[in-house]
């Protein structure tokens, strides 16, 4: 979609003239005089017209039109067969635009197409010059601070940005949000891939070079090439650059490679040529505003677990036992514990450890700290990593701790020991069965003591299928001790690819020990417990309760009044009875 500007008819009206004086120019357009001056000298730098003013004092001061920039030719529209279409909205909401998820007969996979507002080269070149105006007045800061300094910092942007806009080109101006969205963007955001990462069904946007479209990979359709282009080597350098002016660090031909975290806790990885030989490269990993939940994983739609998988999984959270996620790259892990997070009760003091800000919970769990580690600056130094981060969250008096994932083996020490001290700790590692669990905390190089297990209650295996790109819960295995005195992991539910359906292998032993230890319960009290969970989760797969924030709102009545909720359940009623 292409904007018509005030600029584009004031270079029209100068090529059809030759020359047209400013005050003219502003008589028949409805301008401002000295707006069009304005306008004139930053298109006249370019060599789009001249601006002249006469040696006579009683001539007016004219444009006179010299070339006019050559437009960018959109890509042709497609006409192949629509799979899906869906409306998306920047975060400032500036910027709306229609995707369509078409089937590219010639790569036999999805294209995602996205219909970009742009505007031509002309007003491309007044923006320009309009942004170097802007950033003289108000500098590009580093994106530090808290989420309040931030917002009024993006309000300040935007305030700006529109009365530049409305002082040059009038109220008359149709689409002046949508004009100062794509200044804002290109100023400092990345450009049209803004609008890509408003889009929540997105999990990753690639740029491999400027000769290439690019890429995404999108949550239901897996990897698409896009209709968007980055032109230049040089942009996608200056993006680069911008990334990491905003967090501190820098990119160049001596430090090739850039690897950051924004604000919004999406993850950028950067490279250069000649690092990265076909040219430059930018990786971005959206941090997930609409985290998936417990009840996306149950639902028929996905089918990740079994809704009996879940209520043990719910009950295990809810009772405090230490549950590892296990599985391959991509394969879920963080959702997955993502998802059991948001059953912790509302009580209990939560702090999250990661390396990248992953985890989100609802915000009924006020009492929680999350950190993230943080690299050394240039000179090697400011470095915090997980051990230090660990260690400090012992001090913090938690009943819960997150762990992002574990990689080494001092971290793992200090994981197990504070399962040992009375926390109940969550965590996620590489490995595809429960089995290989065992082995690779147990062998080099992370290497814990095998006893030291003994404080590990669940290993949860998350897998993904590439080839039908689907993410199922493998297995929920108990650790316990074998015969011979061993740690061991007994398998209690398995998903059968074959049939597609979860089975239940045996009866959980040591599970349910350690339940009845600690809680009290009978055998027949926790299975009923369960049941009851169980049907919770069912109520809310039929009321369509998927977000994290109505998740969180449920369990928030649920740990204030269990019987409400249950009964609730068992009778159907609609949320508005309960909440």
């Amino acid at each position: 979609m292409l904007l018509k500007t005030k600029i584009d008819e004031l270079v029209g009206l100068a090529q059809q003239k030759k020359e047209v004086s400013l005050q003219d120019a502003a008589a028949e357009l409805g301008m401002d005089a000295a707006a069009v001056e304005r306008i004139g000298r930053i298109l006249a730098k370019e060599g789009i017209v001249e601006l002249l003013f006469p040696l006579n004092v009683m001539q007016k001061p004219f444009l006179k039109f010299k070339q006019k920039p050559v437009d960018e030719v959109p890509m042709p529209k497609s006409t192949a067969k629509m799979i899906e279409t869906y409306k998306v909205e920047s975060e400032e909401g500036h910027i709306a635009a229609d995707v369509i998820i078409q089937f590219d007969e010639k790569d036999k996979r999805p294209f995602y197409n996205i219909d970009l507002a742009r505007v031509s080269a002309v007003t491309t070149t007044y923006m320009r010059g309009l942004k170097d105006e802007i950033a003289r007045e108000l500098p590009l800061e580093s994106e530090f601070g808290t989420t309040e300094s931030m917002a009024a910092q993006f309000h300040k942007r935007s305030s700006l940005t529109e009365a530049k806009l409305m002082r040059d080109l009038g109220k008359g101006q149709k689409d002046l949000k949508l004009l100062a969205g794509i200044l804002m963007h290109a100023m400092y955001g990345l450009g049209n891939i803004e609008v890509l990462m408003s889009d929540d069904w997105l999990e990753e946007i690639i740029v491999n070079n400027a000769n290439s479209p690019v890429a995404v990979y999108h949550r239901k359709h897996g990897w698409c090439k896009t209709n968007v282009r980055i032109v230049k080597e040089e942009d996608i350098y200056n993006y680069s650059s911008q990334i990491g002016r905003k967090v501190g660090k820098q990119i160049s031909v001596l430090a090739p490679i850039l690897d950051a975290q924004l604000t919004t806790g999406d993850r950028v990885n950067a490279t250069l040529y000649p690092i990265s030989a076909a040219g430059n490269t930018i990786t971005i990993r959206k941090f997930a505003r609409n985290p998936w939940t417990l009840v996306n994983f149950i639902d028929k739609k996905y089918a990740t677990m079994s809704t009996e998988m879940a209520a043990m999984l719910w009950q295990a959270m809810h009772y405090e036992m230490n549950v590892l996620i296990a599985g391959g790259t991509a394969s879920g892990k963080t959702s997955a514990l993502n998802a059991l997070a948001a059953f912790i009760p509302p009580y209990q003091r939560i702090i999250s450890i990661e390396d990248t800000r992953e985890i989100m919970l609802p915000s009924f769990q006020w009492n929680w700290v999350p950190t993230v580690t943080r690299t050394p600056n240039p000179e090697g130094l400011g470095a915090v990593g997980m051990l230090d981060l660990m260690v400090a969250s012992l001090r913090m008096r938690p009943d819960r701790i997150i762990v992002g994932e574990v990689r080494r083996r001092q971290e793992a020490e200090v994981l197990f020991e504070a399962m040992h001290t009375g926390h109940s700790v969550y965590s996620t590692l590489h490995a595809d069965t429960g089995t290989q669990v065992i082995r690779r905390l147990t062998e080099p190089p992370i290497e814990v003591p095998p006893m030291e297990l003994e404080a590990l209650h669940l290993v949860v295996v998350q897998y993904r299928d590439r080839r039908k790109n689907i993410r199922k819960t493998l297995e929920i295995s108990e650790v316990g001790t074998s015969v011979e005195g061993k740690i061991d992991v007994s398998k209690v539910y398995q998903w059968r690819p074959r049939n597609d359906v979860f089975e239940k292998v045996k009866e959980p032993r040591r599970y349910v020990e350690e339940l009845n230890l600690h809680t009290g319960m009978t055998i027949a009290e926790i299975q009923a417990d369960q049941k009851r969970k169980q049907g919770v989760l069912e109520w809310m797969v039929r009321k369509k309760v998927y977000d994290i924030e109505g998740v969180g709102a449920v369990m928030r009545a649920y740990y204030g009044n269990e019987d409400a909720v249950v009964d609730a359940a068992e009778k159907d009623l609609p949320l508005s009875k309960l909440l």
